[in-house]
């Protein structure tokens, strides 16, 4: 029979490997993926928009018009994602960010999923020298406002997702809309 302290000893003996491996195992972490944008990296960047966040990938349906008012949902394949939205107005020929005195103004015509884009319909005449230039409203751009318009000034194709928005795009840039 072993006296009574060197059976504690070893009964404390015992325990310590097992709590040694409990220990390790909880200090062994597996190594952290790489970032995405890192080199050899399979994931997508982090600000890449999902699956169900980009605009359809199936053929567009002709429209006939983008008369109406219009959220706009994405830019370049990114959903717009800020505190305020950002709104379109259209009629028949022209499509615009309000206030007009802003000066975002475009007239647009459609050809089956064919859109062409210029300058407003009732863009003024250039200033003659010595008149004084046409008032401007003193309003401050909502952030983004120039991507749309950018997208806009590029378009050759338009046309309504599966999702019903419409979807305009040209050769470097898109917008994604929903009507209001």
């Amino acid at each position: 029979m072993e006296p009574e302290g060197v059976a504690g000893r070893n009964q404390g003996m015992r325990a310590f490997p097992c709590l040694l491996l409990l220990l390790l195992a909880a200090c062994s972490q597996s190594a952290p993926a790489p970032p995405a944008d890192a080199p050899g990296s399979d994931a997508p960047p982090a600000d890449a928009p999902t699956a169900d966040q980009r605009p359809s990938a199936a053929p567009l349906a002709a429209i006939a018009t983008l008369a109406g008012e219009w959220r706009v949902a994405g830019i370049d394949g990114r959903p717009l994602d800020q505190p305020v939205g950002l709104t379109l107005s259209a009629t028949g020929q022209e499509i615009w960010w309000d206030p007009r005195c802003a000066g975002l103004t475009r007239s647009y015509s459609i050809d089956g999923l064919r859109i062409s884009t210029g300058p407003a319909l009732d863009a003024s005449p250039p200033t003659p020298p010595g008149a004084p230039p046409a008032p401007v409203c003193a309003i401050g751009l909502p952030p983004h406002i120039v991507n749309v318009f950018r997208a806009l000034d590029e378009a050759d194709t338009v046309g309504r997702t599966l999702e019903n928005g419409v979807a305009i795009s040209g050769p470097r840039h898109s917008v994604l809309m929903f009507r209001q």
